[in-house]
């Protein structure tokens, strides 16, 4: 099954390369939880305050510092992401401990993820607006929700196939949606198998941190946050992988 080969191959790719891992992801990393810890421990704490039905509620005024530090989290991790991408692609080992920092690679980055986001949306709009309101209209309520999943599951089949066009833009290359759709054809199948087996694999990762937090709440705790980078690793080299496999020929 190669939806299982393309999540074990890209699993296999951050573990037999630990090393590198860390050193392309840790300073971004503990960059990102000072900055969390100084935003939301000090700012976050002295704005917050309960109104009159006894909600927690955040001065407005800190819509432009959430929105600053958003903007910073994004960029810090896409730091890491166009470094991994460019490691496992294009062999560029990282050299210390702190990764270049390729600001062009990263607004690429941004400009090609906000060209899905917006296709998407629009896809969306379309597809699931159209097939609810029909089908609504026409068949009996069970009828109606099959149809309303199968058009998410075509608009995340959809999305699947664009997702080559992140990798090469952290390399530098030109991909078209057009070249992504032809190089991912037939890819229907991998695409649905390959979410169901991150969701398996999820819930699994949840049931243990889960676990061992009720046993030792400090282990849990680490567990967590070794969980989490392995995983959003993973998923960066899924990307990494369709990338190669599809686009590049690669095996895998």
């Amino acid at each position: 099954m190669i939806s299982w080969k393309i999540f074990s191959h890209s699993l296999n790719m951050v573990l037999r390369n630990w090393r590198d891992a860390l050193r392309i992801a840790l300073v971004p990393v503990l960059i990102g939880v000072v900055l969390f810890v100084a935003f939301f421990g000090g700012l976050m704490s002295e704005a917050m305050h309960m109104d009159a039905n006894g909600v927690p509620t955040v001065d407005p005024a800190l819509a432009g510092p959430l929105f600053l530090a958003a903007v910073v989290f994004i960029i810090l991790e896409l730091w890491v992401f166009v470094n991994w991408h460019r490691f496992v692609l294009l062999e560029e080992y990282p050299q210390g401990w702190i990764p270049p920092f390729r600001g062009g690679r990263i607004l690429a980055y941004i400009g090609v993820s906000l060209i899905l986001a917006l296709v998407m949306g629009l896809v969306s709009a379309v597809v699931i607006g159209m097939v609810v309101m029909m089908s609504a209209a026409v068949f009996p309520p069970v009828i109606a929700m099959i149809l309303a999943i199968a058009a998410f599951v075509f608009v995340g089949v959809f999305l699947f196939r664009l997702l080559p066009m992140l990798p090469a833009a952290a390399i530098g290359e030109r991909l078209s949606m057009s070249q992504s759709l032809q190089a991912t054809r037939g890819t229907a199948g991998t695409a649905i198998m390959l979410f169901v087996v991150l969701i398996l694999v999820q819930l699994l990762l949840q049931f243990i941190v889960g676990a061992s937090m009720m046993v030792f709440a400090p282990l849990g705790f680490i567990f967590s946050l070794g969980a989490a980078l392995v995983m959003t690793l993973v998923n960066v080299s899924i990307l990494t992988t369709l990338y190669g496999h599809y686009v590049q020929g690669r095996p895998i």
